[in-house]
């Protein structure tokens, strides 16, 4: 029997927050990561106005963290070979600007460009709703559960009187808007997940308000 081909490790492990880094490990880190070529334990130490030893202690912890890799310098005479220390942690920003890149790539396939424009694409909400069932979210949520869950994917909601304001969207990236396809996904996978028990939507999400915010109010 042929076993399973062995995966990657999944980037999010590598956020400094799956790594659970303290504050003093974390200001190492970035101090490391300044140096876009690495650095030696000598040259991180100096900006943070430590003693070399401290921060080589410190990067010891980075390193069996997984945070930070150490390879030996190109040795030019005798002795030990200095260590050269790089960041495997990714760069968040980076990460959400490539996928935006890729999900619009791939919606630009998908739909024609009637499709793109059309804020009630029905194709687009079962879209957002297998999305939802993909994830294991499906109704019926609460606004509070919907609220949490939207916080942690990067919308940034606050609760008015008009409805769940969302101040941010993970799927602008360098000033550029969804398409009103991507936003009728978004409403599908809202519905989805607050979805009342017979299957009928709940919710109703107004993309791109005068406020440059989009509303989620309830049906």
């Amino acid at each position: 029997m042929t076993e399973p081909a062995r995966l990657p490790r999944p980037a999010t492990d590598l956020f400094p927050e799956a790594l659970a880094l303290s504050p003093k490990q974390r200001e190492v880190l970035d101090v490391v990561d300044s140096f876009s070529d690495g650095a030696t334990a000598a040259q991180i130490a100096e900006p943070l106005g430590m003693h070399v030893n401290t921060a080589r202690g410190h990067l010891d912890e980075l390193q069996a963290a997984g945070a930070v890799a150490a390879v030996a310098a190109q040795s030019h005479g005798r002795g030990r070979p200095s260590l050269i220390f790089r960041v495997r942690v990714p760069d968040n920003q980076a990460i959400a600007s490539e996928y935006v890149s890729l999900i619009t790539v791939l919606l630009d396939q998908l739909a024609d460009d009637a499709e793109l424009t059309d804020y009630d694409s029905p194709r687009a909400r079962e879209i957002g709703r297998q999305w939802a069932r993909k994830l294991e979210q499906t109704g019926p949520a609460s606004a509070a559960q919907m609220q949490a869950r939207l916080r942690a994917m990067g919308f940034d909601p606050e609760q008015t009187k008009q409805g769940l304001c969302l101040h941010a969207c993970p799927f602008v990236s360098a000033g550029q808007s969804p398409t009103p396809f991507l936003c009728a996904v978004h409403e599908g996978y809202l519905q989805e997940m607050t979805a009342a028990p017979d299957g009928e939507p709940t919710v109703r999400l107004h993309p791109l308000t005068d406020s440059g915010t989009c509303l989620i109010t309830q049906d």
